[in-house]
């Protein structure tokens, strides 16, 4: 099994080196899972390069202009950007944007194929992890370049997420987010389990088998394969060994006996019951709020992320909930825990009508859309948004309090190589396979370190 996955990554690699030839463009190559020698040139070097091909294909403010538009999120989230957009049409008419909005199924995928075929939509939003890799395959427009407008953020905070070292603005974060449990406030305490104290990961086997205990409809956890793969393997590693699974130097800072560890971990919530079986969880995805239990309050806590506390939260009115504490190591080298951004948009490198691309994003963090979108990327990334949110009731007083409780830690995000598109796969591989029980936490830890080693070995 171990030589048939490396050799599928090596395919794999193949396949995208020779779409990106068939593009003949080095300026935005594709966002593929792996780079391509001859396309790795520096981003502050292409990204201009396709900047400057696109103004010239710039449209007058007054002709017909369309605009692709895709994100993912919840009904809510679809519904307000809409929303959004038939605001800022009414204010330019000759402006036509055309929505993409989905699941996150899928979506990473498919940004890679249009990135490769060169059929990306002119704005696009982007998964945080996602960011540094999109940058280095410079499909990403120069935003500062193009005129944005940031005189509502914190410039420390911009610094920190969207311009990944290069001093300018190449994505726009979508709020101020962080890792959440989100509790059944009702079920915690008819149980007996407080998530306002600090505790450690074995707390949750005692309160687990205290749930099962008292109904066995009943798991302490909902954890579907995304999120918890990032809630507890990256998470893990940060703790124990404070720093990255890959850092930026493509150093593998876990080891196999860590990885192990960490896999045994994650055998024992399944086989002790204290997350609801993989199998039953697969078909919701990472949509929590869709499945059945959940919405009839049958777990005490979801994993997931401070923009999920209003879905989430939604599913059921008549439940009281709360945001919970995230758990720590003992002795650990950091909490791990960070708040950043929930998700990024940005502007295709490649796009025709860049200047109205940004004038629309000027747009969407602007007061009118503010009061609009509330929430619903989780707390606005800029303070007048939160003002206005506030004053008009928008702000979702359980997303305001999780973001609190993750800006409680610590650790420090880590975006990179770590939360790319390749190693997310081989660490989400790894956690089906555990939870699935189709392979050992040895055997899990053998072929992760064998992959991670392959890809730091392509990536160098």
């Amino acid at each position: 099994m171990k030589r048939k996955k490396i050799v599928a990554l090596a395919v794999s690699a193949m396949m995208v080196m020779s779409l990106l030839s068939g593009c003949g463009s080095s300026a935005a190559p594709a966002a593929s899972t792996d780079q391509a020698p001859a396309a790795e040139t520096k981003t502050e070097e292409a990204a201009p390069a396709a900047e400057a091909e696109a103004d010239t294909q710039t449209t007058d403010s007054d002709e017909p202009v369309t605009l692709r538009f895709s994100w993912w999120g919840g009904d809510a989230r679809h519904e307000a950007t809409l929303a959004v957009i038939d605001a800022y049409q009414k204010l330019h008419p000759n402006v036509t944007i055309e929505p993409e909005y989905s699941s996150y199924d899928g979506y990473s995928e498919k940004k890679t194929t249009e990135f490769a075929s060169g059929t990306a939509p002119d704005i696009f939003q982007i998964e945080t992890g996602l960011g540094p890799e999109y940058y280095d395959k410079g499909v990403l427009y120069n935003l500062t370049e193009g005129g944005i407008d940031v005189s509502n953020f914190d410039a420390n905070f911009l610094e920190m997420n969207g311009q990944f070292g290069s001093g300018s603005q190449y994505a726009m974060p979508t709020g101020q987010a962080g890792t959440a449990l989100i509790v059944n406030k009702d079920l915690a305490d008819a149980v007996g389990i407080d998530f306002s104290q600090q505790y450690n990961w074995d707390q949750f086997f005692e309160w687990g088998k205290m749930v099962r205990d008292y109904d066995k409809d009943c798991y302490l956890l909902s954890a579907n394969t995304s999120y918890a793969t990032a809630f507890i393997i990256r998470a893990w590693c940060r703790q124990m060994n404070g720093k990255p699974i890959i850092d930026a130097d493509m150093n593998l800072n876990m080891t196999q006996e860590q990885f192990e560890e960490c896999f045994t971990f994650i055998k024992r919530l399944y086989d002790e019951e204290v997350c609801a079986p993989a199998a039953y969880k697969a078909p919701f995805g990472d949509q929590d709020q869709e499945d059945p239990n959940w919405i009839a309050g049958k777990y005490v806590a979801s994993i997931g992320y401070t923009s999920s506390a209003d879905v989430l939260s939604a599913a059921n009115s008549e439940i009281h909930y709360m945001a919970g504490n995230l758990p720590l190591r003992d002795g650990g080298k950091s909490d791990g825990w960070f708040n950043d951004c929930p998700q990024y948009i940005g502007v295709y490198a490649k796009s025709e009508h860049p200047k109205e691309a940004i004038d629309f994003l000027n747009f969407f963090y602007g007061p009118d859309a503010a009061s609009i979108l509330g929430t619903v990327r989780s707390v606005p990334p800029t303070v007048v948004a939160q003002e206005i949110c506030a004053k008009e009731g928008t702000l979702n007083p359980l997303t305001k309090e999780s973001v609190t409780v993750s800006m409680q830690y610590n650790g420090e995000s880590d975006g990179g190589p770590t939360t790319g598109s390749e190693v997310t796969a081989i660490l989400t591989d790894a956690y089906e396979n555990v939870s699935y029980g189709t392979m050992s936490p040895a055997e899990a830890a053998e072929e992760t370190v064998e992959l991670l080693n392959d890809y730091i070995d392509t990536h160098k």
